[in-house]
């Protein structure tokens, strides 16, 4: 049996296969963290995904791990004063949203 950590050893290793997970990337630390953010607001949340035009189902798509949408990542980073750049700057679905002709770059782990 393969622990998790051994897998994704030997998957790294597979450049097909770490050319795909860096298209398909979905969950990095800023949406992480601006998902725990939200977590904090639930009061709120609501009135924030209002406020920022975020189709609610868009947000739990994107807390559940299932679908990122950068662009939307962002705008939360910046509603609640955080850093927004490690999207702006290093995403390449990002760069892809807000310019479709972009052409495809690898997107930065951490």
């Amino acid at each position: 049996m393969l622990f998790f950590k051994q897998v994704l050893e030997e998957k790294f290793k597979d450049q097909p296969f770490l050319s795909f997970y860096d298209k398909e990337c979905h969950i990095c630390t800023a949406t992480m963290n601006v998902v725990a953010r939200m977590a904090q607001s639930q009061g709120t949340r609501g009135e924030i995904l209002a406020l920022l035009d975020i189709d609610p189902a868009d947000f739990e798509a994107l807390e559940a791990g299932d679908h990122c949408r950068p662009f939307q990542v962002a705008r939360l980073l910046t509603h609640f004063g955080m850093d927004a750049s490690q999207v702006t700057a290093h995403c390449s679905r990002y760069s892809k949203e807000i310019n479709p002709g972009a052409p495809d770059k690898a997107c930065d782990r951490n």
